[in-house]
């Protein structure tokens, strides 16, 4: 798991151009094997611009994790399975994958990591709770991944945490690009961005 650590508080406050503040932050890699949490600062070999976008609709975590849970702890279908193979071996593999695109400063390839990280997502836990998961329970976040008009300012983007409608995550090719991708979606799709910049 990837979490971003802010290296100082947000203003409250929105700027004039409706984005709260740009922050620069600092990646950590936190690892749970069973009892054990393990945390340690991510490598990073370049500079990564990303655009969180608050998806301003509505999503249900407690349904979301509902459904997620009724494959615990030992899977009785083949939905099930799939769940766990998501949450296991996909996930290790894809987040692995995703430190060395980070440690190597490959913007492009972890784009399209976080696009398979989706797509696994919506395939693989989408169906434990299709009311708030997947292409029909969340349209919004799939929306914004796939609209068209931020398409050649990112290399990949996906929903953030238990996913639903609540944010996205977009991986810009750079500085300018993130501005972009803010204003078009502010302005079209009504939502509220945040600016990070990883280095």
């Amino acid at each position: 798991m990837l979490l971003v650590s802010h290296s100082r508080r947000l203003a409250p406050a929105l700027t004039p151009s409706r984005t709260l503040a740009p922050s620069r932050t600092l990646a950590v890699v936190m690892r749970y094997d069973g009892d054990i949490l393990s945390a340690k600062p991510a490598s990073l070999g370049g500079t990564f611009h990303i655009v969180l976008v608050d998806l301003k609709a509505s999503k249900s975590t407690v349904e979301i994790l509902q459904g997620l849970q009724s494959a615990y702890p030992f899977p009785k279908t083949d939905e099930d399975r799939a769940l766990h193979e998501l949450l296991g071996e996909v996930n290790l593999n894809l987040g692995n994958e995703a430190l060395a695109c980070m440690e190597r400063g490959d913007a492009a390839e972890l784009g399209a990591l976080m696009n398979v990280a989706q797509r696994e997502f919506d395939e693989r836990a989408g169906p434990m709770c299709p009311t708030q998961l997947g292409e029909e329970g969340s349209p919004v976040l799939h929306q914004v991944l796939r609209y068209g008009p931020i398409q050649e300012f990112i290399h990949g983007g996906k929903g953030v945490g238990s996913q639903g409608d609540g944010t996205a995550q977009l991986l810009c090719k750079d500085e300018g690009s993130m501005q972009r991708v803010v204003d078009v979606l502010q302005t079209e799709l009504g939502v509220e961005c945040l600016k990070v910049t990883l280095s």
